[in-house]
């Protein structure tokens, strides 16, 4: 990317970038507090209720949590720290809402302004539905169904020689054995509180993401293009990793896929290959493909994940903070406006960077 375009573009956008920093700054306090405050009351209510395995104590904690037990004379005493934490979220809950959503505005509006003038011949929609379809097609995710949380920030679409690339910025709640262990754990009494104190409260507490980053089990980047091959099944590649094979293997759907052993020691030591055809992904893994997807990976410096089916080739990068969202940290800095060029064009790129 021409880096005279890109001082042209951060000197449009740095007031804008300095506003939008301020303000996450402030949402992103106020995040912390409002979570760390319903987190102590309810380590209050935790005490409240182990006060009942303990009837016989006397101290000043459990005479302080009993006038709160359900007595003859006051039977409904127990509700009353339900109904504090109602009142004390209702108004915490609106204020952050309200704070979130014109951050979040100023920052789509500069994200479009900045990509329309470094890529002005794409065509960029914020609004556009996510590619739920697609998503489901690539077989990338494993605990993924037409019916999951997917959300979408943002779609590109570019023709390049006659090909189409789409470009979303899309965010994805699996069901995989993480959340399902928690999703268990949910349904365990005492347990499901403390279940609610990791999920909702510690991660809003000590994380420096935006509330919509937290959740994810996957946040970045999701492309599709035309694959000139003619394949019968589908090629998969996926970081290397224990919680991938486990996800993988656990998710019962792919149980017509074998793991693929590659004989280039650089690519098997990122990636896993799982392929409906042994054949099929050595004839679509060449030694030249291989070297550069690992060389693909290192320019967006990122996890990827690859599939090739139906004629058709999908690609995913990780990315915290997603593409068309600021980082966490300052912001009035051209670094900004070079990752996001960066990620873009590499992303443009692809039918040349892999050659297909």
């Amino acid at each position: 990317m021409d880096s005279l375009l890109i001082q042209k573009v951060y000197s449009e956008v740095k007031g804008a970038l300095s506003a939008i920093y301020k303000k996450r700054k402030r949402m992103l306090f106020f995040q912390k507090i409002m979570w760390l405050i319903t987190g102590m009351y309810f380590v209050l209510m935790l005490l409240n209720m182990g006060v009942n395995y303990f009837p016989n104590s006397e101290n000043y904690f459990s005479t302080f949590f009993k006038q709160f037990q359900a007595t003859q004379n006051n039977p409904y005493a127990n509700i009353y720290p339900i109904v504090g934490l109602v009142v004390l979220l209702y108004p915490t809950t609106y204020i952050f809402t309200q704070a979130f959503q014109k951050f979040k505005l100023k920052e789509t509006e500069t994200i479009s302004k900045m990509v329309q003038l470094l890529f002005p011949k794409v065509q960029f929609t914020q609004n556009a539905a996510a590619p739920v379809k697609e998503i489901a097609k690539s077989k990338l995710f494993a605990w993924v169904k037409t019916n999951s949380p997917i959300y979408s920030y943002g779609q590109i679409r570019s023709s390049i020689n006659e090909n189409s690339i789409n470009i979303a910025d899309i965010g994805i709640v699996e069901e995989n054995i993480s959340n399902k262990f928690l999703g268990t754990l949910m349904r365990v009494p005492i347990l499901n509180m403390l279940v609610v104190l990791y999920q909702y409260v510690l991660k809003n507490v000590f994380t420096n993401k935006s509330a919509d980053n937290v959740y994810y089990t996957f946040r970045g980047m999701f492309c599709w293009l035309s694959f000139k091959k003619k394949l019968n099944g589908h090629t998969i590649i996926l970081t290397n990793n224990q919680s991938v094979k486990l996800d993988r293997l656990s998710s019962f759907k792919f149980t017509n896929e074998h793991k693929i052993n590659l004989e280039d020691p650089r690519f098997t030591n990122q990636f896993l290959v799982y392929s409906t055809d042994q054949v099929e992904a050595r004839y679509v893994l060449s030694v030249a493909l291989m070297e550069r997807i690992v060389a693909l990976k290192e320019k967006f410096n990122q996890p990827i994940l690859l599939s090739f089916q139906d004629q058709q080739m999908y690609l995913a990068v990780k990315n915290d903070n997603g593409l068309f969202s600021f980082p966490s940290g300052k912001l009035d800095t051209v670094k900004i406006i070079e990752e996001l060029a960066n990620d873009i064009e590499t992303a443009l790129d692809i039918t040349k960077a892999l050659k297909l």
